[in-house]
């Protein structure tokens, strides 16, 4: 356990600093770096930071400076005070063995043992237990990564019961036959469905995923915008690596800048998905989408004001 805590810190300690790194390059080089190229700078970190464990196929410099490990302080020791032994066997009279029945010539009585706890055998000992410092922190740890996972896993199964319950499929033609234009070449394009409880259009779901949108949803280029949107998220598989940063940040809890790197992760994705509608659409249309971005926004914020955050889950 020890091993792994040492081997889980220093990954983690170089994960911080790789994160500072990012943060810093993102702010000296805007304009320069797209969020497109920090979103893969992201999911390798990420995949690196998902395996708390030593790699002997890497190669593993040896630092300039060795710092020995520090001993595993014991911090509760328990010694069961000596107990009582156990019942003996059935015996003839109090104190000696019962004698064993011979035939014929009187023969030497074979050597009956001893019950525990008299001369010659020794009595059975229960054994105690320590609680070293290692066992102690690898317990809080567990418990602060199974917390946060549990967490997650119910919000995400509360979230599949409302999407089985308030939404319905959508059957507009208008809607679908937009949606059918966008998926053109998708082998297998999600599920389309409308909620009246949410605040703007999201995908959801990483095995099978499903896009929702607003009941009634937005008509015309708005709609066209808020598709082409999702189905960007989901082409560029954004939702893989939000789940991926939510793993990490469930491994690292302890680390702080693991909650900061999956709001950099958050950020990075809405802005690479963006650029790429942008880049996809023609120039005379690339303001009308960002209108609609800010449009959006907008509904949700005034949502979050009302006490509706709209459901907005994406695992």
């Amino acid at each position: 356990m020890t091993d792994f805590l040492l081997n889980l810190a220093g990954l983690s300690l170089g994960g911080a600093a790789v994160i500072v790194l990012l943060l810093l390059l993102g702010r000296l080089t805007r304009g320069r770096y797209s969020a497109r190229w920090r979103c893969w700078a992201w999911a390798l970190l990420c995949l690196r930071l998902a395996i708390p464990l030593s790699l002997p196929a890497l190669p593993q410099p040896q630092a300039p400076i060795q710092v020995p490990a520090p001993a595993d302080t014991v911090l509760y020791e328990y010694q069961p005070p000596a107990g009582t032994a156990p019942p003996s066997a059935p015996t003839g009279t109090e104190g000696s063995a019962a004698p064993l029945p011979t035939q014929g010539r009187l023969e030497s009585p074979m050597p009956v043992p001893s019950p525990p706890g008299e001369a010659g055998t020794p009595a059975p000992v229960a054994e105690g237990f320590t609680l070293s410092l290692g066992q102690a922190l690898f317990a809080l740890w567990l418990a602060g990564a199974v917390g946060i996972l549990g967490w997650n896993l119910v919000g995400h199964l509360r979230f599949c019961r409302w999407r089985r319950r308030w939404t319905s499929p959508e059957e507009d033609p208008e809607v679908l036959s937009e949606y059918r234009a966008l998926t053109n070449g998708l082998r297998r394009p999600p599920a389309l469905r409308t909620a009246g409880q949410l605040g703007a259009p999201m995908l959801t779901g990483l095995a099978r995923p499903v896009i929702l949108l607003p009941d009634p949803p937005p008509r015309g280029d708005a709609l066209r915008y808020a598709l082409l949107h999702e189905l960007t998220h989901l082409r560029r598989r954004d939702i893989w690596l939000k789940a991926l940063a939510l793993w990490v940040t469930a491994l690292h809890w302890f680390d702080p800048l693991m909650w900061v790197m999956a709001r950099a992760v958050e950020r990075d994705t809405e802005l690479a998905c963006d650029d790429a509608v942008v880049r996809a659409l023609p120039p005379e249309e690339r303001g009308a989408y960002g209108r609609a971005i800010l449009n959006t926004v907008a509904a949700l914020s005034r949502k979050r004001e009302d006490g509706e955050d709209g459901k907005e889950r994406l695992i």
